[in-house]
């Protein structure tokens, strides 16, 4: 079985990275500068990159929403969204997650699907990495993987450039049951209108 699906969608139309160049007010997100020491869990999403796109996510709701939209197709109907994707900065001489881990063992269900979302190029040691493999991507793929259950996370990026993504997850309506379990990004509640939204 394939540990993912490559999907592709048009940067034209949907320009995230161009928007998240916008929001950090920089002009290549390849060239973003080293790290001075690899982050932890506890620090993975407290750079002043993650609160500059936090704090003006607005500004890419739209074009997540019609990013999401469009690869979900008709499962739009059936599935709930990640109101709000995790932002990842893979900086030079650092990590984007601070441990390998399924999301499962974080509280989340077991039939989410995670969609990851390269805006820079993703290759060798800047990547995700999923069962032990790294996923070579481009700006304009989606990698489409089960990260509830598969073990996935990356190591220090000794690679020329830093990698930027986003990633969002999906769960079948079907499956979803409230509960006051918190994501470890946000600690926010799993609950439809907190963690989850309608796409």
């Amino acid at each position: 079985m394939a540990k993912y699906t490559r999907l592709r969608y048009d940067v034209e139309k949907i320009p995230i990275a161009e928007l998240v160049r916008e929001i950090l007010a920089v002009d290549d997100l390849e060239g973003l500068a080293a790290s001075d020491a690899p982050a932890t869990r506890e620090t993975d999403q407290s750079t002043d990159h993650h609160k500059r796109f936090y704090d003006r996510f607005d500004v890419i709701t739209p074009a997540y929403r019609k990013l999401a939209q469009e690869l979900l197709g008709r499962e739009a109907e059936t599935h709930y969204l990640q109101r709000v994707p995790t932002f990842r900065v893979h900086l030079r001489n650092s990590v984007a997650v601070g441990d390998w881990h399924r999301d499962r063992d974080f509280g989340h269900d077991v039939t989410e699907v995670n969609y990851w979302v390269p805006l820079t190029r993703a290759f060798g040691n800047n990547t995700v990495w999923i069962d032990n493999e790294p996923v070579h991507a481009e700006y304009g793929d989606v990698i489409v993987f089960d990260g509830a259950n598969s073990w996935h996370g990356n190591v220090v990026n000794d690679t020329e450039i830093s990698r930027v993504s986003m990633d969002f997850r999906t769960i079948p309506r079907a499956s979803y049951r409230p509960n006051e379990k918190k994501s470890v990004s946000f600690g926010m509640p799993f609950l439809l209108g907190e963690y989850w939204d309608i796409p």
